[in-house]
């Protein structure tokens, strides 16, 4: 009984020590996809400064409502203004014995998403005269980006089955069945213009294109 036992162990470790073993071809797969924006994503601070937290607050409620009404005269629906943190900490000035404690700073993120890209410049310009300090983020947006990054991934995955297939009749060998497959990298637009470069263009609010990227891993086998 012993004897069989071992036999059956023995048979199971050599073809899973077999199935370990089975060569390979494992390649990247890249894809990319252009679209044109039709929005627009902005992340602003609102920021005062003072002794007393409560006035603080007064004045950064005044100015947040001035900016939130701005925003909606321009046809922002105010679902896509959202108040993202408020802080506070203490305020630190330099003197001649260092630096020192003078108040506080109380600042509010507001993100603003649009979902029309003609008019960016002149929100950009409103909501700076009413209020905001700094903008923290901006960028360009399509309601195409869901679409596209399913079609940069079909790519990528067309581009590793073509490069794994070069590679293979290099070898003087034929691809068999996807052993694994896995995603790399996630879903960002980047860009293909600069910004400068587009301010630069006839009309101030024409975006350029964006690109969103796919990558892909995969495994073949090999037919030998």
């Amino acid at each position: 009984m012993k004897q069989i036992l071992f036999v059956v162990i023995s048979l199971v470790f050599s073809i899973s020590a077999t199935a370990q073993q089975q060569t390979v071809i494992e390649v990247n797969g890249q894809g990319a996809v252009n679209t044109v924006p039709d929005g627009f994503v902005l992340e602003v601070v609102l920021e005062e400064k003072g002794e007393t937290v409560s006035k603080l607050n007064q004045a950064l409620q005044h100015e947040l409502t001035q900016v939130v009404d701005f925003l909606l005269e321009q046809g922002v629906e105010k679902a896509h203004i959202q108040s993202m943190q408020v802080r506070l900490q203490p305020n630190y000035v330099s003197t001649p014995n260092g630096r020192e404690p003078q108040g506080f700073v109380l600042a509010r993120e507001v993100r603003i998403t649009q979902q029309s890209i003609t008019t960016f410049d002149a929100i950009i310009d409103g909501i700076l005269q009413r209020g905001v300090d700094r903008i923290n983020k901006f960028r360009f947006t399509s309601s195409e980006e869901a679409s596209a990054y399913e079609r940069a991934l079909v790519l990528a995955v067309k581009d590793a089955k073509s490069r794994a297939a070069l590679m293979a009749k290099e070898l003087g060998v034929t691809l068999g069945e996807v052993v694994a497959i896995s995603e790399r990298g996630g879903n960002m637009p980047a860009p293909v213009m600069r910004a400068e470069m587009m301010m630069k263009d006839s009309s101030p609010s024409m975006p350029g294109q964006t690109q969103t990227s796919a990558q892909v891993n995969v495994r073949f086998a090999i037919n030998q």
